[in-house]
């Protein structure tokens, strides 16, 4: 699955504000994570007004994170800049009849929508630090977060 610019741009300059830990300026930014300058501000504004980022203007100003990273989770920065997933499940318009298959689809559509949500929203910033930084594999935390993602879909059935 390719994640879309936006998207793919947006969790680099998030991880990394992360891994810096302080305020970097968009340029930083820019070079480090070979993200078009002008681009990124425009990323910027969006991951400021989820609440993700804080803008410090002025000579030495740039780019911070608004919450620790172990508050942010990828589900938040995807939702930054991806709509396509919050528009997916607007209520069918009353009255309007639905074929079974329609019906049967949107079902469908929602369970994985809603499972990929809460799979991604299992996963912080921080736990993607941890595991640069630590000894364990990045595919222990992606098996951790789809175990427990199963665990919930399991307790749905029962």
């Amino acid at each position: 699955m390719k994640l879309k610019a936006s998207v793919d741009y947006g969790v680099r300059a998030m991880m990394y504000l992360a891994v810096k830990g302080t305020t970097c300026s968009s340029r930083e930014i820019s070079e480090e994570m070979s993200v078009p300058r002008d681009y990124l501000i425009q990323l910027a504004l969006r991951l400021r007004n989820a609440g993700l980022i804080k803008a410090r203007p002025g000579k030495n100003g740039g780019y911070v994170l608004a919450k620790d990273p172990s508050d942010i989770t990828i589900e938040q920065i995807i939702n930054a800049f991806d709509s396509d997933l919050k528009h997916v499940r607007q209520p069918m318009k009353k009255g309007r009849k639905v074929s079974d298959s329609a019906a049967a689809v949107r079902t469908m559509h929602g369970m994985i929508t809603d499972s990929l949500e809460k799979y991604l929203g299992a996963i912080s910033v921080q736990d993607l630090l941890d595991t640069y930084e630590g000894d364990d594999p990045g595919e222990l935390l992606i098996a951790r977060a789809l175990e427990t993602e199963a665990k919930r879909l399991r307790a749905k059935v029962k």
